[in-house]
């Protein structure tokens, strides 16, 4: 069986600019996410873009939305029985360089953005032990499924949700997944 990076390296000449990425880590807060989310698989989602022929992933974490190359964070997830998948959008070209100027526009406006540890702990306690905290999503700090949403949704490649109850997490965009291309 592949490890990430030999998964990564297989598949790199195959990652296109705007395809959104879905990781499965082993750390402790990746089995708090997976466990709270009813044993999904995925924890972590981002987005891929490309500047000058490297690959970057925007999404958000600890650190709160940033860059980072992507055989970086291929990198990190290695160090554990790591794994990932790529879901890519099927409208055209010039629909997924549109979504990403939402996605640099909206973050413009928003300026820093955090991570938003204490809407995600609400929302994995309601998922998980059927809580019923209230959710409230933020402009300025959300979590890597939340800031990835709204590309999502704009390139059809989900159904929309309600966040009433619970957030929108990285296996949702498998569960509510529409019009999208698995690169495996």
């Amino acid at each position: 069986m592949e490890n990430i990076q030999e998964k990564y390296k297989r598949l790199r000449s195959s990652i296109k600019q705007g395809d959104t990425i879905l990781f499965h880590g082993t750390g402790i807060i990746a089995k708090i996410i997976q466990e709270g989310d009813n044993d999904a698989y995925f924890n972590h989602i981002g987005i891929v873009v490309e500047i000058a022929g490297v690959l970057y992933i925007i999404d958000s974490n600890a650190p709160g939305v940033h860059p980072e190359r992507l055989s970086v964070r291929i990198a990190k997830y290695a160090a554990g029985d790591g794994d990932f998948v790529i879901k890519r959008s099927q409208k055209t070209v010039k629909q997924i360089t549109t979504a990403l100027y939402n996605v640099q526009q909206t973050l413009e406006q928003q300026g820093t953005v955090s991570y938003d540890f204490i809407n995600g702990a609400k929302s994995l306690s309601n998922r998980y032990f059927k809580t019923q905290f209230k959710i409230k999503p933020k402009a300025n700090a959300m979590i890597c499924s939340m800031f990835v949403y709204p590309y999502q949704l704009e390139l059809d490649m989900i159904y929309p949700r309600s966040f009433e109850k619970t957030l929108f997490f990285p296996q949702d965009s498998i569960r509510f997944e529409k019009n999208t291309i698995n690169i495996i």
